[in-house]
């Protein structure tokens, strides 16, 4: 047997172990978005590489079907979709910028940012700057910002309003770790 192959499994395993925490946890995001969206508000969604692809997931769950096709789509806009935005702004100015640009244009008051990120962002190492300049803004403006993370959560666990930490340190556990959460957030809401 691949080792390697053995290995992440066990990763996943030890998790999984151990998701009294998580299952928490989930929970009381789940009723925190559900008032939120019973109240007419949107959630903005956010991550950087592997995370944004797992932002793009989750809001394509909430607002297209999960396993019901009976669910109402649900208030929840992916952020940094659209590409000629993105790019024109970052080769013009800056990308770090970019994403608290376009949220400054949409939110409201009482919406929620949800952000993916497998670090939590680090000043120091100027990593996911624009995720921790976009939670910041959503803080100045008192919007509740919801955080799913890993390797100990970064700058992003002190910003957060709720977070999850995903008590590991590598970036493919922490990511199938945060599917396994989106994914019974979807199941939650499946009769919202």
């Amino acid at each position: 047997m691949n080792l390697k192959i053995k290995k992440h499994f066990s990763y996943i395993k030890q998790i999984l172990e151990n998701s009294d925490i998580l299952i928490k946890e989930t929970e009381k995001i789940s009723l925190f978005l559900k008032k939120r969206i019973k109240s007419k508000n949107k959630i903005f969604v956010y991550g950087n590489g592997g995370s944004f692809a797992d932002a793009s997931h989750f809001v394509g769950e909430m607002t297209a079907t999960y396993s019901s096709k009976k669910r109402s789509s649900l208030p929840f806009i992916l952020l940094g979709s659209n590409q000629s935005a993105v790019t024109g702004w970052s080769n013009d100015f800056n990308f770090n910028d970019y994403i608290v640009r376009e949220f400054s244009a949409y939110v409201s008051k009482n919406d929620v940012l949800f952000i993916f990120s497998t670090s939590g962002g680090n000043i120091k190492t100027k990593q996911s700057i624009n995720l921790i300049k976009l939670a910041k803004y959503a803080k100045s403006k008192r919007i509740p910002v919801i955080s799913l993370l890993g390797k100990g959560g970064g700058e992003l666990k002190k910003i957060s309003t709720k977070s999850i930490i995903i008590n590991s340190y590598n970036t493919g556990t922490i990511q199938e770790a945060h599917k396994i959460i989106f994914h019974a957030l979807c199941e939650s809401f499946e009769n919202l």
